[in-house]
């Protein structure tokens, strides 16, 4: 009660300076208005113009600057000016704004004049906020905020904008695009932008700048800088000609030369541990498009991975670090790079510095982003790599790195990483220990199933149908093809021929109209080359009765392996069985 009278007495005050509105309909948009704040929340304020009206305010709407703590900014009962935006008679809702280069109908326009600045132009200001996606600058002598992205902050990739940046610091940017429209200002703090600025004055846009601008987002272009620079830290100096032609030359490297071999460690067995990917996809029941656009995803994926490790490859190839301090510097220009770190930690034991290799190993996990799981997996994969040759004893040391690498990256590759170390190595005992307990721990993972009986296949193990009946029982009923099938495929690779035609069978008496598994089944003969085995195959599925669009595949399939395999008159056989069919379809 205390509380309104006094918010009544400050109204009655504020009379003489701001006339009083006492009823909703004396409201209209862009009128100036006066009141005390009534109540603030995280949303925003309301604000009482007089004793029987309030007006909303949103947070959007409380300051032209970014307002970090409302409920300080705005406490109950401050007098506050601004204007209304909106009125809703039925309702009886107001909504007001309260900045202030709007107040009183000043257009915004007139707070952004952008002529007095050019594309190209260096400025000096301040970080007025921090995103995730970047930071907004403001310029200073100016009342003008621009957005730097996250993508044109460094050459460097960053991953916490806000653990590099505060509110507050001093920075340097070049403007890359003016909007004058929406009134926005982009720009860039790259340090490749300043390579050409003396002193860091201002230039006027050319059409080298113009085509930076546009290829801003270009992977090779950013490919193209970052090998730039690490070459720089290397010490290289240049100048006129030299500069540019020794510019041409590491472009023409990165353009050129693309297939460097990729990074020594060994992922392959973590991902699919050797098993044909082409086959998975056909015993996938997954939408044609959608498979198309994963593969696609995908493949761009592992072509970024390449060029990145082909031109990390042709750095070190081009002037190969000789002492610890130039690998520092070129860790420091490429923190979140594992193959940097292996390449140091190779350098170290190379100096038979076993202590050393290791701390560099510890200080490669504290660096990496915690977001590069590829990354730090792969320093994983080289610590158990180093403490199998040189751990005392190793099978003790392994553990221990094995433990803490569980609780940082996801346990199941973890795993798989360590049981490819061991398998590489033929510590085949260490391996089956490993693996009884991966079948424990992930009994529904046909991918551990599968290394399990891959493992058993490479030592020779006969018992392989008990593993496979234990692996039915544990896995969901929706796997059991692809692991029966998985299972037929590595008999006919490294086991037993016999036994994978006896899997293949099983599975397609149960489902006889499965074409994706009679390709399989007919792709592993024809490995094998046994002619009369594959035409009798090849007959059984065609003698089935299945819609045209399969039969077609399977008439294809068999057409092709007699151009190949055939003669003329075996060529034509087909052909003629698949008229036969296509008539009595007709019929």
């Amino acid at each position: 009660m205390i509380f309104h009278l006094l918010i009544n007495l400050m109204v009655i005050r504020s009379v003489n300076i701001c006339k009083r509105f006492e009823r909703i309909e004396d409201l209209s948009p862009d009128m100036a208005i006066q009141g005390y704040v009534k109540n603030t929340m995280s949303k925003g304020c309301f604000i009482m113009l007089s004793r029987k009206l309030d007006a909303k305010v949103l947070l959007s709407n409380l300051s032209d600057t970014f307002v970090k703590d409302p409920e300080k900014e705005f406490p109950v009962g401050k007098l506050v000016t601004g204007r209304v935006l909106n009125v809703e008679s039925l309702s009886k809702r107001v909504e007001v704004t309260l900045k202030k280069g709007n107040a009183g109908g000043q257009p915004k326009s007139e707070s952004y004049d952008l002529k007095q600045f050019h594309v190209g132009d260096v400025i000096s200001g301040s970080i007025k906020r921090v995103e995730p996606y970047g930071l907004f600058i403001t310029i200073d002598k100016t009342s003008m905020v621009g957005l730097c992205h996250k993508s044109q902050l460094s050459d460097d990739r960053i991953e916490d904008v806000q653990a590099r940046y505060e509110a507050g610091e001093s920075v340097t940017a070049k403007i890359l695009k003016l909007d004058e429209e929406k009134q926005r200002i982009s720009l860039g703090m790259k340090s490749s932008y300043f390579m050409n600025d003396d002193d860091v004055k201002a230039q006027p846009p050319s059409e080298e700048n113009a085509k930076e601008d546009s290829m801003e987002c270009d992977p090779i272009n950013d490919l193209k800088s970052g090998v730039l620079a690490a070459v720089g830290n290397f010490g290289f100096q240049e100048t006129g000609s030299e500069r540019q032609s020794g510019t041409s030359l590491v472009l023409a490297q990165v353009e050129s030369r693309a297939s460097i071999p990729a990074l020594e460690v060994n992922l392959d067995d973590i991902e699919e541990a050797g098993f044909d990917n082409d086959q998975n996809e056909k015993l996938q029941g997954v939408d044609k498009d959608e498979k198309s656009k994963r593969r696609e995803k995908q493949k761009d994926k592992e072509e970024r991975e390449r060029k990145i490790q082909a031109a990390e490859g042709r750095l070190l190839e081009n002037h190969a670090p000789e002492s610890a301090d130039e690998f520092e510097k070129l860790v420091r220009s490429s923190p979140n790079s594992s193959f940097v770190w292996i390449k140091y930690m190779a350098f170290m034991l190379s100096l038979a510095d076993i202590e050393k290799a290791r701390s560099i190993a510890e200080r490669a996990l504290r660096t990496i982003n915690i977001r590069e799981e590829d990354e730090k997996l792969n320093i994983w994969v080289a610590y158990f790599n180093l403490e199998n040759e040189h751990g005392s004893p190793p099978e003790e040391a392994v553990k221990k790195v094995f433990e803490r690498a569980r609780q940082y990256c996801d346990p199941k590759k973890v795993y798989h990483a360590l049981l490819g170390v061991y398998e590489r190595t033929e510590q085949y005992k260490l391996a089956d220990k490993l693996l009884d307990e991966m079948v424990k721990k992930f009994k529904q993972s046909c991918k551990v199933w599968l290394r399990k009986v891959q493992s058993h296949l490479k030592q020779d193990v006969e018992d392989i149908q008990s593993i496979v009946n234990r692996a039915l029982l544990c896995l969901p009923r929706h796997k059991h093809i692809k692991f029966i099938s998985q299972t037929a495929i590595l008999e006919f690779k490294c086991g037993n021929a016999d036994r994978g035609r006896s899997l293949f069978e099983g599975v397609l008496r149960e489902y006889p109209k499965r074409t994706d598994l009679w390709s399989v089944y007919l792709d592993q003969e024809i490995r094998l080359g046994e002619v009369d085995v594959i035409r009798s195959l090849f007959e059984r599925a065609i003698s089935l009765s299945l819609p045209p669009k399969k039969m077609k595949f399977l008439f294809k399939k068999f057409l092709e392996y007699e151009k190949s395999a055939g003669d003329e008159e075996r060529v034509e056989y087909v052909k003629q069985r698949a008229m036969e069919y296509a008539d009595s379809t007709l019929a």
